[in-house]
């Protein structure tokens, strides 16, 4: 039996994940988040209370947490207007197993999940529990480390920060600027180790979109 912990979840740590829930119409969402182990049978987020995966939590209180070495995946999730693969997107997911969630098939791992409490963080954020009912993980060889995976989710993870402070106030924007500068470093990570790859695929349309983003603000 695969416990949380033989996934790398460990007790104070943010993990990330890209959560999956369905809409009250049935239709997927998932969105890349930071997990955090409460103990072996329980997980939390932080979410914004203006997000859809918020919204879909509120009517279904559920949820699968996916864990997926496929950059691509963290990207779509992120930057939902971005198209890797021209992949369908409804063809990204299947229903779970034992709660009304989707799950993303290329998934390494998933962790099916239901809600147990819902907390407040401040005016915009909320903390919200779950309890773990399964994890699945699928069998496969260890895999050497690249640092162009680890760049480039930081460069997710990053981008959508850049995009809400770029139409904030000055200082907001200033920030934002030493966001992309941060990005650009992490790019030539990526063109050193893994060029010509999917890392450097994704590298490549996230900056022109942050470059977009700037010329329309």
């Amino acid at each position: 039996m695969i416990k949380i912990e033989d996934l790398g979840f460990a007790k104070g740590v943010i993990c990330e994940t890209i959560v999956s829930t369905y809409s009250n119409h049935g239709i997927p969402n998932f969105a890349s988040m930071g997990v955090i182990k409460l103990d072996q049978k329980k997980i939390m987020i932080k979410i914004y209370k203006t997000s859809n995966t918020y919204k879909n939590l509120l009517t279904n209180r559920c949820a699968v947490v996916n864990l997926c070495s496929d950059p691509s995946m963290f990207y779509m999730s992120a930057i939902k207007e971005a198209k890797i693969e021209n992949k369908k997107f409804l063809d990204l997911f299947e229903k779970g197993h034992l709660v009304n969630a989707p799950k993303l098939k290329s998934a390494d791992a998933t962790l099916e999940v239901v809600v147990v409490e819902f907390k407040e963080e401040n005016l915009e954020k909320a903390k919200i529990v779950f309890e773990v009912k399964s994890v699945k993980g699928k069998r496969c060889f260890p895999k050497v480390h690249c640092r162009a995976f680890s760049a480039t989710i930081e460069s997710i993870i990053i981008a959508t920060r850049i995009r809400f402070y770029l139409v904030g106030d000055q200082l907001q924007k200033k920030q934002a600027n030493k966001m992309i500068e941060k990005v650009m470093w992490l790019k030539e990570i990526v063109k050193r180790t893994a060029p010509k790859s999917k890392h450097a695929d994704i590298m490549s349309d996230l900056i022109r979109r942050i470059e977009s983003w700037k010329a329309n603000t």
